[in-house]
C-alpha cells in the first residue's frame, strides 16, 4: 500500500513539474515534506482517568517570578484535557494544590506530597520539582532552560506510578530538560527581552510537561498532532 501511495505521488509530481516550472510553484517541497514524516512521538506513561492535579514544588525559589509556577502547571493541565489524557471533569485547578501548600508553608509545616493531594481531592499527582529555570548559565550568554524532576503519584496505594519503580535504573523521577529553539539573544540585557523570554520557557516547560503523557506528531514549525 505504501508502495502504491509513493508511485502515485512521484507520478503526480513528474505531471505536475513541468507546470510549477512555470508559474513557480514548489511541488518538490511539498513532495519531499510527505515523503519525510514528522517524528511521532508515544506518550511516556498513560495517565489514569481520575481525580488529577499537577503540583509545582518550587520551595527554593528557581522560577522567577513565582506566577510562572502557575503557568506552568496550568499550560500542562490545558494539554492534558485537550489531548483526553484526563477528562476534564477530573483534572483539579493548580491554583487549589498551590493554595493549600502555601497555606502550609506560611505556618512553617512542611507539607508532604500526599496531604496536598489529599486536601484537593486528587487521587494522582503529577509532581513537579524545578531544579533549575534560568535565562543564561553565566549572566551574560542567553542559554534559557528548565531542569524538573517529574513523578506521577498514585495516591490511593500510595505508590510511585511514573517513572516506573520496577524499572532497571529508575532514579524515582523523570528528568524532564527543556530549553528554547531557536532564541533570539537580542537585548538580552534588557528587562522587557528578559520577561517576555521567562514566560516563552514556562510556556513551553508546562507544554513539555503536558507532553509526556500523550502521543503526538511534532511538525518543523512545532505543532502537536494528535
Amino acid at each position: 500500500m505504501i508502495r502504491i501511495i509513493l508511485r502515485a505521488m512521484l507520478l503526480t509530481a513528474s505531471v505536475l513539474m513541468p507546470m510549477c516550472i512555470v508559474s513557480g510553484c514548489n511541488i518538490a517541497s511539498a513532495v519531499g515534506y510527505t515523503l519525510h514524516p514528522e517524528p511521532e512521538f508515544d506518550a511516556m506513561y498513560v495517565l489514569a482517568d481520575v481525580p488529577t492535579v499537577v503540583f509545582i514544588d518550587d520551595r527554593r525559589g528557581r522560577v522567577n517570578p513565582t506566577r510562572l509556577r502557575r503557568v506552568i502547571a496550568d499550560e500542562a493541565t490545558t494539554q492534558i484535557i485537550e489531548e483526553e489524557a484526563v477528562s476534564a471533569e477530573n483534572m483539579i485547578s493548580p491554583r487549589d494544590a498551590m493554595l493549600v501548600a502555601r497555606k502550609h508553608d506560611r505556618s512553617g509545616e512542611v507539607i508532604t506530597i500526599s496531604k496536598v493531594g489529599e486536601l484537593v481531592g486528587a487521587e494522582q499527582i503529577i509532581y513537579v520539582d524545578i531544579e533549575q529555570f534560568a535565562l543564561t548559565y553565566d549572566g551574560v550568554t542567553p542559554q534559557p532552560k528548565t531542569v524538573a524532576r517529574v513523578r506521577v503519584l498514585d495516591l490511593e496505594t500510595g505508590k510511585r506510578v511514573f517513572p516506573d519503580p520496577n524499572q532497571p535504573g529508575s532514579y524515582g523521577y523523570y528528568q524532564l530538560v527543556v530549553e528554547l529553539p531557536n532564541h533570539d539573544g537580542h537585548g538580552f540585557n534588557t528587562v522587557q527581552v528578559r520577561n517576555k523570554m521567562t514566560e516563552e520557557l514556562a510556556m513551553r516547560t508546562g507544554d513539555r510537561l503536558g507532553k509526556l503523557f500523550y502521543g503526538y506528531i511534532e511538525t518543523d514549525l512545532g505543532t502537536r498532532l494528535r
